[in-house]
């Protein structure tokens, strides 16, 4: 379906909480009303800077889609978003933050993340870590799987960060008791979102293959016939 694999994390994260909201009694109209946004830091690396040292993280607010029913609109929409962000000055000043923090005193940033947990510019968190592909030991034991945590800000009710490892990826939720204490229910909503997304994907393969299929018997059917003698 196109894409990255931040944006099908995305698209299933919106997927979830559109499925959450209504499930809460919250009417479909009212989630098309305001914009929804998750704060992403994404990798901001070149290839060619593999290895080296210091971050190159840049920190995008991005404006998802949870009232959008479609998971192959959802996730159109939420690659568009990703790519003007990246390509805007947002994803720049928040690369200058990094960089001013690491020459000055890490009381700048903090101070600077403070101010916009409390202005709340944004609704939810979702970090997306890369990871090692290749299974890692202690002692000659394997590491089977590594969950992250990601940490809650004043008024925050929910944080989801990833960690891709081996092959796989595994979430973790991190949520206020008091605000959500149904964690669960919404665990499972990312599950069917995911699935969803899933079963579109393996339709629209269906239908590309069938087409590509179609399309070569036509031209076999094109091809001028030959007779040896």
């Amino acid at each position: 379906l196109g894409g990255t694999v931040n944006d099908v994390v995305l698209c299933v994260v919106a997927g979830a909480l559109g499925r959450f909201l209504v499930a809460r009694g919250i009417p479909q109209h009212a989630l098309r009303r305001g914009p929804f946004r998750i704060f992403c830091p994404v990798n901001t690396r070149e290839a060619t800077e593999h290895g080296m040292l210091g971050n190159r993280v840049s920190n995008i607010l991005a404006t998802v889609p949870i009232s959008q029913r479609d998971p192959v609109r959802r996730l159109h929409e939420v690659s568009r978003v990703m790519a003007d962000s990246k390509g805007s000055h947002q994803s720049r000043g928040t690369e200058l933050i990094e960089e001013i923090s690491e020459w000055t005193t890490p009381r700048l940033l903090g101070g600077i993340v403070r101010l916009m947990a409390r202005s709340r510019p944004y609704n939810l968190v979702v970090t997306n870590v890369p990871g090692p592909q290749i299974p890692l030991y202690l002692l000659g034991a394997s590491m089977l799987e590594m969950y992250p945590l990601v940490p809650l800000f004043s008024d925050q009710g929910l944080g989801i960060a990833l960690f891709s490892y081996a092959g796989s990826i595994f979430w973790g939720f991190n949520a206020d008791r008091d605000l959500i204490p149904d964690l669960h229910d919404f665990v499972r909503a990312v599950e069917e979102s995911f699935v969803e997304l899933q079963e579109a994907a393996a339709i629209h393969a269906t239908r590309d293959a069938t087409i590509g299929s179609r399309r070569a018997e036509r031209e076999v059917g094109r091809q001028p016939s030959f007779v040896s003698h």
